[in-house]
């Protein structure tokens, strides 16, 4: 596994920005945020970077398809002028036409990123699961959540992983989004990759719903 570091200050100005309206997460140290591209997570990004926090995005390549989205995590992690490294992942695999799950993808991620704040001092770790993810995405579950926090405590780390969109309907976090100045077209949901969103996927129809 290799890591890609950069630490690279905004060349625009970043949109603007509001009040925090998610649960607060806690810290007097770097928040590692895993940032994919898309919806929440970007969203959660500028709404710590609102919060005041340090933040040090994490953003995993496992040689999905939709590789786009590793670019728009960069676009935006260089607008908020915040670090952030790309994890080079072997291939994950598991996504299909049939099914748009990765198993256990979320429980690799959070591994990585808890072994990254032990070594960086920091003594958090969010994720941008919200409540309809959990109707189809198992590792985005409280009772996972809460079962990797359980984990981390036993093995003795004082690290713990928040989800503060977890309570969250999609169109809250898109709206959000939208008060914040962030554009449908710069951030990457689609499954399918190809040059452009196939705007055909759960992904592209749920993001077409919530940023009208």
């Amino acid at each position: 596994m290799s890591a890609d570091t950069n630490a690279t200050k905004a060349t625009e100005t970043p949109p603007a920005l509001v009040a925090a309206r998610s649960s607060a997460v806690v810290s007097s140290q770097t928040i590692i945020h895993l940032l994919s591209g898309g919806l929440d997570s970007v969203t959660m990004l500028y709404d710590l970077k609102a919060q005041g926090h340090a933040i040090h995005c994490l953003l995993f390549d496992y040689r999905q398809r939709h590789k786009q989205e590793l670019q728009w995590a960069i676009t935006h992690a260089q607008r908020c002028g915040v670090l952030y490294t790309t994890m080079e992942l072997p291939d994950l695999g598991g996504l299909t036409e049939q099914s748009w799950i990765v198993p256990n993808r979320n429980a690799v991620f959070l591994s990585v990123a808890v072994n990254v704040a032990c070594k960086a001092g920091a003594d958090t770790v969010t994720i941008g699961c919200n409540a309809e993810d959990t109707e189809y995405f198992p590792d985005c579950r409280k009772a996972f959540l809460d079962a990797m926090n359980a984990s981390v405590r036993a093995a003795g780390y004082e690290v713990e992983i928040c989800a503060p969109y977890l309570d969250w309907p999609k169109w809250k976090i898109g709206g959000l989004a939208r008060e914040m100045g962030i554009q449908a077209n710069e951030i990457w949901t689609c499954y399918k990759g190809g040059e452009k969103p196939c705007g055909e996927c759960p992904a592209c129809q749920k993001l077409q719903a919530v940023m009208k």
